[in-house]
């Protein structure tokens, strides 16, 4: 039997339950697992037992129908993204999971999902405080279900011990939660293992992340102006540790797009998720002994 190194949240299912979920026959997700196809695990008694997080990877890697989503203990699907902005509008948070789990298990990567529906639904309810009284109740309700969507994402996703660390956050000045989250769970698709440090992470603790983790990347969301300010104070000692370590620094957010900050040349100031991901990917895909000199 196949084995693949995985983070497990402990939850399972058996092969009826998945044949169910996917709608196939039970002797076919036998098979599948015999075959080395699906990996599970036995139990004391000799069943077989699918971890939640390898039954949503071979959803995805084989782009099977789930039929009935809540076998696997996920929401009823949706499929229209257009419809994810009312959904967070009114705080409908079951059905904005199951439009974000259906673009997921339906193949987009984490990381188009952050840059598309999500960003977009996220910027059309961060203007409706201009001319409603009730603007930032809905946004900072549209936010929580966004954060929970993604903490229940992240357990799911298959991440090797060896893989290669990043680390990373918001500067202090930047409270914000969901920017920095999106990421470190966009760079665990792709394989990394991320350290969210969250909002508001001195230079300092960074750099002591840096060390300690070992990190072969860095990332940093700066959502607003004093962010950028105390990044900018900053940056030197960061970029030290970065080159001392032999890691990389990604930066992004929407302060650095108002106000450009000038960086060194081996420092990669990223527009989107996307760039940050494939940064990820590439890091993953090089070998251990070359990272430090990539």
């Amino acid at each position: 039997m196949q084995k693949r190194s995985q983070r497990l949240d402990g939850r399972a299912v058996s092969t009826r339950q998945l044949a169910q979920a996917i709608g196939v026959s039970e002797s076919s997700v036998k098979r599948w697992v015999d075959e080395g196809a699906l990996m599970a695990i036995r139990t004391v008694g000799g069943h077989r037992r699918i971890p939640i997080a390898e039954a949503v990877r071979f959803v995805r890697d084989t782009r099977a129908t789930v039929a009935k989503p809540a076998m696997l203990g996920l929401a009823t699907l949706g499929a229209d993204a257009e419809q994810l902005v009312d959904h967070l509008m009114v705080g409908a948070s079951s059905a904005v999971r199951g439009v974000l789990q259906g673009l997921y298990l339906g193949g987009r990567s984490v990381a188009s999902i952050v840059d598309g529906p999500i960003r977009t639904a996220m910027q059309q309810i961060g203007e409706r405080w201009r001319a409603e009284p009730d603007g930032i109740f809905v946004e900072h309700r549209a936010t929580d279900i966004c954060i929970q969507w993604l903490n229940q994402l992240r357990p799911l996703l298959v991440v090797d011990e060896a893989a290669p660390v990043a680390v990373g956050g918001t500067p202090p000045g930047d409270p914000y939660v969901l920017p920095s989250l999106a990421v470190a769970t966009a760079l665990e698709a792709e394989g990394v293992r991320a350290v969210n440090l969250g909002p508001e992470t001195p230079i300092d603790t960074l750099v002591l992340a840096i060390r300690r983790e070992r990190a072969a990347m860095v990332w940093l969301s700066v959502s607003t102006d004093a962010a950028r300010d105390a990044l900018a104070a900053g940056l030197g000692t960061l970029v030290g540790a970065m080159r001392e370590a032999g890691s990389h620094l990604v930066l992004g957010g929407r302060a650095l797009e108002a106000r450009p900050l000038v960086v060194p040349a081996d420092v990669q100031v990223a527009s989107a998720v996307a760039e940050a991901a494939a940064f990820a990917r590439g890091l993953c895909a090089t070998p251990r002994t070359e990272r430090s000199t990539a």
